[in-house]
Parts: C-alpha cells; sequence; structure tokens
C-alpha cells in the first residue's frame, strides 16, 4: 500500500534532511537507541525539566535509557530539519502525547511524529501535512482474529482473512494492518481515542497511507535479526482536515465477514 506517498528513508545520522524534505512529502529517519553510559549522560543534558522527571520516574532502567536517548535523537533529528541546534527545539506534546513544536523561529511549519520498538526509533518527518507513523516487530499474535475485531475496520478484516487465507503469517499481516492504523490515529492527532472511529469506517478527507518496506536499520539493530514493519500516513492541512473533524466514509457496501474462527482464551 502506497497511497502515491513520495518518502525517502535513511539511517540516522545524515545531514541532509531538510534537502529531502524538499523534495518528498516526508522522509522517515531510522535511529538506534542502544547507547553507553557516556551517550546517556549527553542525552540527559539535552531534556527539558519535565523530560528528565520523566525519565527519573521509570522504574525500568532499560526503558528510562531508551526514553532519554529517544528524545534527545529527536531534537537532533528535527534541528537538522530546521537548520538549528539540537538545545534550541522546544518540544511539547499534544493532548494524547504527539510531539510537536512549541514555536518554530524559521516561520516553515514542520510536523513529525515518533515511533520506537525495543532499541529502534523511526521519526517522520513532513513539511507539507500532519504525520504519523509506526513501527512494530514482526511476531505472532496470540487470538489475532478476536484482537482484529476488536480494531480493525470491516474491509480490513476482510482483507486480512484474505491475506492468511493465501499463506501468509497471521501475525505478520494483522501488524501490518495495526501499523497503519497507528500511523492514521498519529497523524490525525487523536491517539488511540480515535479508534472507535476507525473501526467504524470513518476516515479524514486528505488521508495517505503507505507501508514502509524498505526501511534502513542501524548497523547495531540490524545485528539482532529482528524483522519490523512500519507504516506512514499524511493527513492534509486545512478545511478537510481530521483537526476540523471532517469525516469521509466509504459509499461501498460493507463486505461479508465471516465469524471468527473458535480460539480458546
Amino acid at each position: 500500500m502506497n497511497s502515491g506517498i513520495r518518502y525517502s528513508t535513511v539511517v540516522w545520522p545524515v545531514t541532509d534532511v531538510s534537502a529531502r524534505l524538499a523534495s518528498h512529502d516526508a522522509v522517515l529517519c531510522a535511529a538506534s537507541l542502544v547507547a553507553g553510559d557516556a551517550d546517556l549522560a549527553h542525552a540527559l543534558t539535552m531534556l527539558s525539566g519535565n523530560e528528565r522527571a520523566r525519565y527519573a520516574a521509570y522504574a525500568n532502567t532499560v526503558v528510562a535509557r531508551r526514553f532519554a536517548i529517544g528524545r534527545a535523537l529527536l531534537r537532533e533529528i528535527v534541528a537538522c530539519a530546521l537548520g538549528t541546534s539540537p538545545e534550541r527545539v522546544p518540544l511539547r506534546e499534544g493532548l494524547h502525547g504527539k510531539p510537536y513544536l512549541g514555536r518554530d523561529n524559521t516561520g516553515r511549519a514542520l510536523w513529525f511524529s515518533v515511533a520506537h520498538c525495543e532499541d529502534l526509533l523511526v521519526v517522520a518527518l513532513s513539511r507539507t501535512s500532519d504525520v504519523g507513523v509506526d513501527l512494530e516487530r514482526a511476531r505472532a499474535i496470540e487470538q489475532w482474529e478476536r484482537v482484529a475485531d476488536r480494531v480493525l475496520a470491516p474491509v480490513e478484516r476482510s482483507q486480512l482473512r484474505c491475506t492468511v487465507d493465501a499463506g501468509e503469517d497471521a501475525g505478520v499481516a494483522f501488524l501490518r494492518h495495526w501499523c497503519r492504523v497507528e500511523a492514521e490515529l498519529k497523524a490525525i492527532g487523536c491517539g488511540i481515542a480515535g479508534l472507535e472511529e476507525h473501526r467504524a469506517g470513518k476516515r479524514p478527507l486528505g488521508l495517505r497511507l503507505a507501508d514502509v518496506t524498505d526501511l534502513p536499520l542501524p548497523a547495531a539493530v540490524k545485528a539482532n535479526g529482528t524483522r519490523y514493519l512500519a507504516a506512514l500516513a499524511l493527513c492534509a492541512s486545512g478545511v478537510e482536515s481530521a483537526r476540523q473533524s471532517t469525516l469521509a466514509t466509504s459509499h461501498a457496501p460493507p463486505p461479508t465477514i465471516a465469524p471468527p474462527r473458535t480460539s480458546t482464551r
């Protein structure tokens, strides 16, 4: 799936994020969250007071380290796009946790979204649209049909069943759909609160989705042999954007969905 989105993928660090944004709808930067003590100490100097408090509140040291390194990397990547220093990037969080710029002295719009899975971080940026990105490790999903019934729209459930019946691994097929859902909700800015409207088949006008099938992996992440799935969503700003709650629904009749196969709890 790629709804005409022109995107570029790159392993961070690079120096040409701004140039890539000039010729693409979105840029995705993949980075490793693997870091030593010196890297962590440097990252902590880049965090705001609230972020350092959040870091200190984590009971799990691995999660805390990933959070600190991730926020520092986000600042570096956004700073590269803006042509400024990481220390001058004022990160804020929206109602549903999506980060945004508290102010932008460059006068140029920049939207971005963050996803992380274990030691892999992906930051998606766009100068044209609200953006969302999601990332999942390929794995088995128990009771995948039951989960799909709870989170996917009817047409998505039908597509998922067809894919599995054709021989694809059920967990991978489900996670591909789930990445699209999460990316969509992030682009809209509503977070998981928008899941019910998604499940009902409602979509913002101008929403575009793409499976990211060519995501490059940093060497430290690639070494573990893990396979990842990712999706990118763009939602046009303006009168037809989701922020004005203008929704489009399909005029096609919903597909007939067979009842879920019996599974044990």
